[in-house]
Parts: structure tokens; sequence; C-alpha cells
């Protein structure tokens, strides 16, 4: 029963965050551009394209680890009571960060949960042995060669083998190896290189204040407020010195780059500090289980998505029904879910194509204000479609 309760709770995650249709960054992984993530996840994404469905069943499977993962909670709380087990569980699986990321098709979930994986090997009450550290640095290496932000998680994995008592040689080879081959990769691959450069400087026009006041509402948004100030505190207070490190690495990178989908990657350890405080019964589970709800929903309701259809979804179906399926140009700028959202090829339209491209075109899409300058007198403006399209007289 609480299986398929979890997995309802998932299947409405994946189906609010379907109903507006694949944004850029989703287009990007399930069609496995090569930037700015090594191939691993993308590439398994990718691999069911020509399967109907695609964005919704991993839509799916995203959401379902996500909530299938309080098991994980449930085996490091065991020596807590019912209370504040169900406390632990509720903090990560009711926050605001899971409920507006669970259902994406986005790397920031998955690489939150691998942080969740961490914090609880991190926390288990009995140390993992020390044969288990090869199986250890296999998962590091699935999880670098996934999402690059898996690297901020790097210090619990540390006190993890420092608890199995590994000696740092192994530790440099279980750990060290797998960092030195995506250097290697990312060396040659100038794609991810020039996208990493690109993330580190987008936020440096901006002023110190509105940079502190974007990592301030990213951490309320990672534990819906109340977490954010217990976990804080309870990480603060814990004496872990590779969880202190674990919340400033992922402080410094949101301060780089204040995406709201990072808030995901700060909730494990905010979870993880709430467990701390938990075994210390510094926490009342009474008080804490109704505000932190009310408080997920207020933030959910605040920052959910536009549920409406993408402009590259409407347009594009618009265009299908009209028997448009080959080739379209879009005047203006447009992301790679213009390109999912075709069953045909999409190209850029400039003043100066080629009229050999132009002609095999069968339809050009405005995505500025207008476009009525640029195109000649062949064309001519649809109506009834969601935006400005144009087709050949």
């Amino acid at each position: 029963m609480q299986i398929w309760l979890l997995e309802l709770y998932a299947l409405l995650l994946a189906l609010l965050q379907s109903a507006g249709g694949v944004r850029t960054d989703e287009a990007k992984y399930l069609l496995s551009i090569p930037y700015p993530h090594p191939p691993l996840l993308r590439s398994l994404f990718a691999s069911i394209a020509a399967l109907p469905g695609q964005e919704f069943f991993w839509r799916f499977v995203i959401a379902s680890a996500m909530t299938q993962a309080v098991w994980l909670l449930m085996d490091i709380g065991y020596v807590l009571s019912p209370l504040r087990r169900i406390t632990l569980v509720v903090s990560w699986l009711l926050s605001t960060a899971l409920v507006l990321q669970a259902g994406t098709v986005m790397l920031a979930p998955l690489t939150g949960l691998f942080g969740l994986l961490c914090v609880v090997l991190a926390l288990r009450p009995k140390p993992i042995s020390a044969t288990s550290a090869p199986l250890l640095g296999c998962l590091w290496f699935l999880g670098l060669f996934s999402a690059y932000q898996c690297v901020l998680y790097l210090p619990l994995l540390v006190g993890v083998l420092r608890s199995a008592h590994v000696s740092w040689k192994k530790i440099f080879l279980f750990l060290g190896f797998p960092l030195l081959l995506l250097a290697i990769y990312t060396l040659t691959n100038p794609l991810a290189l020039a996208s990493m450069l690109k993330v580190g400087s987008q936020d440096a026009p901006l002023a110190l204040f509105l940079r502190l006041s974007n990592v301030l509402w990213i951490c309320v948004i990672a534990g819906s407020g109340l977490l954010t100030l217990i976990g804080m505190f309870g990480v603060l207070t814990s004496g872990r010195m590779d969880l202190l490190l674990t919340m400033f690495l992922l402080l410094a990178y949101i301060f780089l780059s204040s995406q709201q989908y990072y808030a995901i990657l700060l909730t494990p350890i905010l979870v993880a500090g709430m467990m701390t405080l938990l075994v210390r019964r510094k926490v009342s589970g009474q008080i804490f289980l109704p505000v932190h709800i009310m408080l997920t929903a207020v933030f959910v309701f605040l920052t959910f998505p536009d549920m409406h259809p993408t402009a590259a979804r409407a347009t594009m179906r618009f265009l299908d029904a009209q028997g448009i399926t080959r080739f379209v140009l879009i005047d203006g700028p447009f992301g790679h879910e213009w390109q999912y959202e075709s069953t045909g090829s999409v190209g850029r339209f400039t003043q100066t194509l080629s009229s050999s491209v132009e002609a095999h075109a069968q339809a050009i899409v405005c995505t500025k204000k207008t476009c009525e300058e640029d195109v000649g007198e062949e064309w001519k403006r649809m109506q009834g479609a969601p935006g400005e399209v144009w087709v050949r007289r």
C-alpha cells in the first residue's frame, strides 16, 4: 500500500510537469545534445527516442525514483521513534524542491538523488565494509559521468571511506581516477567546457545583494523554509566535517549559478541536518510536520511552472495538423524544445539564407515580435496559428 501510494504521488508529479510540454533543458537531455553534461544518463534518455511516450516515461521514472528514495531514509531512521521517522521521511518527500523537480526530465533531481544516497551512506549507524570501497568507486564513476554537479558531494564519500578505514592511497584510487577520466572527457569536448565556463560566469554581472538574495531564495525552496533553517542548524551543530564541507560547496556553487532547479541539490544535506537533530531529540515532529506541509503548499503555489503548452508544442502540433511535417525555419530566438517537438527538421531563418534552403522550407515560424519585414512576398501568414506562422502562397 505504501509503495503504491508513493507511485501515485510520483504519477501526479509527472502529470503536472508534462502539462506544459518539454522545456529547453529537458529537450537537451531527451535528444542527448552533447552539452553541458557527460553522456551517461542523457544517452540513456535518448535511447528510446523512437518509442512513443518517451518524455512522459522518463518523467514518471525520475519521479518514482525520487519518491521511492524514502526507503533509504527509513533504513537509517530505524533508530528513531515512529513519529520522528515519519518526520524525516516527510522532510524529503514534501520539500518544495522535490515537488517542483521530481517530474522534470532534468539531471538536477537525479543529482539530488545521488546526494541523498551519499547522505544515507554517511549517516548509517554502521559504516560500510572496506571491501565495498570498489563498489562505491563505481557509483562515483556513474554519478560523475551523468552530471558534473555530483562532484559537490565528494566530501561525503571521502568521509564514508574513512569511516570504513580505507587507506588514503585507495581513496585517491577509487575517487581520484574517475575524476581524472572526467577531466580528460571534458578537455576533449569543447562544447561541454564552454558550457561550464558560461554557467560559472553568467551571474557575474549581477550586484552582490541580488546574488545573495537569489541564493537565499534557492535555500528557501530547497527546504520549504522551515527545513532550511532546521537542516542548516543541524549541519552546523553536528560536528561532522563532511556535512559542513558539502553544504558550503553546494552554497558556493549556487552562489556562482543561482538557478532555481539547483535547490534540489541542497535538499539532501538539509535532510541530513534534520536527521542529526532528530537523533538528539531536538525537533518535535508534531510541530514540524503541519508547518512544513503548509509552507510547501504556499511555496509550490507561488513558484509552480506554467501548465499551458509551450509555444513550441502548440505551434508544432498546429503545423502537424496542417500536414507541414518536413522542414520549418524559425525566425528569432529558439531552443532545443522546437527541435524536440518537431516531427521534421528545423533551421534558423536569416536574411542571408541561401535560396535553395529557403525553397526547401514548408513554413517560417516567428518567435520575435514580428517577422513581416523579413519574409518575402511568396509567403503569407497563416490564420488561426498559435503564433506568427508563414507558409507559401
